[in-house]
Parts: C-alpha cells; sequence; structure tokens
C-alpha cells in the first residue's frame, strides 16, 4: 500500500524529471531501481543513509519526503508543442503542484489569502459574441478600461490566481487549472518566452479558467481561448477606432506600433483583425503564409517593452522573513535557495 513517504518521493522524482534508474545511479551505490520501485509503493522504507542520498540526488532536504501531499489540480489543461514528452509533462505538471503547495502554506501561515471571484456573469460560451461579451465584462468589472493592460499577472495576482513561471522548457507555453477541492485558480507559463507571447499565453489559459465552452461552436476550445485572450488584450472598439471598419491591407507599421502598446503579438493581431472583419479570411490567410516564410512564428517585427513577473510569492517570503513569522531558513526553503543566499538578499530598513 502506497505510503505519504512514496507518493512524496514519486513526487520529487517526477519533478526532477529522472527515471527510478537514473535516480538511482544518482544516488549512488547507495539504492536500487527496485529498490525505489519498492519505496514509491510502500512495500519498504529507506533508512536514514539512503535517505540523504535520496534527497541530495532529487535537490531536496530530507523533510520533504515527510510532509504531507495536500493538493492535485484538476480541469489541467496543456497549452505546448509537439515534441513535449510525457515526462517533461510531468515534469511541470509536479512543479507546479509544488509551488502551489508552498504558497497555499507561506498564506495559511501569514493569514494572506485573497479570494477568486469569477468576473463572468453567464460564462457558458456559444458564440464568439460570448466571447467579446465576456472579455467586455471582465474589462468592466476589474476597471481595466479600454486601455493596454500594462502587468497582467500582477493583475491576476490581484485577483486570486495564482501564477508560477516554469525556467526551463522552452517549448512549454501554458497550463491552467483549479487546485481541488477549493475555488483557487492556477496559470503556469514559460519565464523566459517573449513578453507578447508570455502575455497572450497567460489571457489564453484565463479564457480556460473563467469561461464554459462545453456548448460552443464547432468545439475548437483551443481557437476558442485564442479568440477570447485577443478579445481581452485588445477591445473591440479599440480595434475599429485605430484600424478602421474594413481593411484590405494593414501596414507593419500600424502592427509594429499596436504590438509596442498592447503587448500583443503581430501575429495575434492579424488574427483578431479577421475575428471582426476588419480584413478578410483571404486578406489574413495570406498574411499567415508571408508571416511563415518570413519566420515571423520564431522571431517577428516590432517590440513590446512592458514587464510581466509573477512577485507575489517572493514578496510574501520577504513579508513572514521581516515579521518573523517564518525563520529564514524556511523563507529560503519556499524559494529553493540557500540560507547564506537569502541572507545576501534581505535588506531590513526601520
Amino acid at each position: 500500500m502506497i505510503n505519504e513517504f512514496g507518493k512524496r518521493l514519486n513526487s520529487a522524482r517526477k519533478m526532477a524529471g529522472l527515471s527510478m534508474e537514473a535516480l538511482a545511479n544518482k544516488a549512488g551505490a547507495v539504492v536500487t531501481k527496485q529498490a525505489i520501485s519498492k519505496y514509491e509503493r510502500g512495500l519498504i522504507n529507506p533508512g536514514s543513509d539512503v535517505l540523504i542520498a535520496l534527497a541530495a540526488a532529487l535537490g531536496v532536504k530530507v523533510d520533504y519526503f515527510f510532509r504531507p501531499s495536500t493538493i492535485s489540480i484538476e480541469g489541467l489543461e496543456f497549452r505546448k508543442k509537439a515534441k513535449m514528452t510525457r515526462k517533461i509533462e510531468d515534469q511541470i505538471k509536479y512543479q507546479t503542484i509544488d509551488f502551489i503547495q508552498k504558497y497555499l502554506e507561506l498564506e495559511g501561515i501569514l493569514n494572506n489569502q485573497t479570494p477568486f471571484e469569477n468576473p463572468v456573469t453567464r460564462p457558458l460560451v456559444k458564440t464568439r459574441g460570448d466571447i467579446e461579451a465576456a472579455a467586455k465584462e471582465i474589462r468592466e468589472k476589474w476597471e481595466l478600461g479600454q486601455g493596454p493592460v500594462p502587468h497582467l499577472i500582477e493583475l491576476l495576482e490581484d485577483k486570486g490566481f495564482k501564477v508560477f513561471e516554469v525556467s526551463d522548457f522552452d517549448y512549454f507555453d501554458g497550463l491552467s487549472g483549479f487546485v481541488s477541492g477549493m475555488n483557487i485558480p492556477v496559470v503556469a507559463v514559460f519565464k523566459g518566452d517573449d513578453l507578447a507571447r508570455k502575455r497572450f499565453t497567460i489571457a489564453h489559459e484565463l479564457g480556460h479558467l473563467l469561461l464554459d465552452f462545453s456548448q460552443a461552436e464547432g468545439k475548437n476550445i483551443e481557437k476558442l481561448c485564442h479568440t477570447f485572450a485577443g478579445a481581452l488584450l485588445i477591445p473591440e472598439a479599440v480595434m475599429k477606432k485605430e484600424l478602421g471598419g474594413q481593411r484590405s491591407k494593414i501596414t507593419l507599421w500600424e502592427l509594429k506600433k499596436f504590438k509596442g502598446i498592447f503587448g500583443i503579438s503581430i501575429q495575434a493581431i492579424m488574427a483578431r483583425a479577421a475575428n471582426l472583419s476588419i480584413i478578410s479570411s483571404n486578406t489574413y490567410k495570406s498574411f499567415c503564409i508571408y508571416a511563415r516564410k518570413s519566420g515571423w512564428h520564431r522571431e517577428e517585427p516590432g517590440e513590446y517593452q512592458g514587464k510581466e513577473v509573477a512577485n507575489r510569492f517572493k514578496q510574501l517570503v520577504f513579508h513572514g522573513a521581516a515579521e518573523q513569522a517564518i525563520s529564514f531558513s524556511k523563507a529560503a526553503e519556499f524559494l529553493n535557495m540557500s540560507v547564506a543566499k537569502f541572507d545576501e538578499e534581505v535588506l531590513f530598513v526601520s
């Protein structure tokens, strides 16, 4: 019967992206692949020397194995490139779960929770018109006006979303879901992506979390979330005011200007123009062919100079350390750094 240690060992191993054999090799001669299998199934328990070796190999502290695994994420939606393997998918999933578990533990210690409430009154989507209405309602409820949303991640953190930035795996875009049994939305996004792509991915995942596509026309949920992301980042009224009601062509200068102001890619802007019938489907198709031939799917013209960083968790850690609600060692553990490194970052001002 699987025990808590077995669950935690399995989670840590998947979080590190290691097979049982790879973990045994990394831990040295003290443990075998067969023994690790038995540990994870709860058939036997390791001695102290094996525990220390496993912790070192996995980059965790020994007490990690004995903290209860209290959460899971349901309704998980992955946005990824085709070459992502199941092992990498598990690695990102378990890294996200580990981060969220620490996040909720920290909020509990500080008694500093931010409740989430869906701003969309009627989340059921049947047509594109429902998506436009939902995006408009979000902007109204969150008091965003008609302008750009300069700090999308900070906005979501203020609204009760837990945002995790994944440092590796540049072929990963994002994922979303809810903490099981809790009304807590989770978004994970690739940290190092270009800002326009990162913002679009976050807005796309927001569509998964806030809207119900079960009765949508065509049922292509990923495309519908793309439509929602565009609608949220650039309101319909702004698109039509700046570009006009109908265009045969749109200049690169105009597209770069939009990208620089609203933080959305040229390709997403053109898709938005097509969805609003500002350009024809043939014009959009021709643009897509040109963009592909020009390599814009890898790197496109224009630049957005904003900033998108998930700061709330780190801010809570420093707050807790400053108020002595958590120890420096606990704070360092939350941030996956050594106590010495954390001590370097702390500067108290009184």
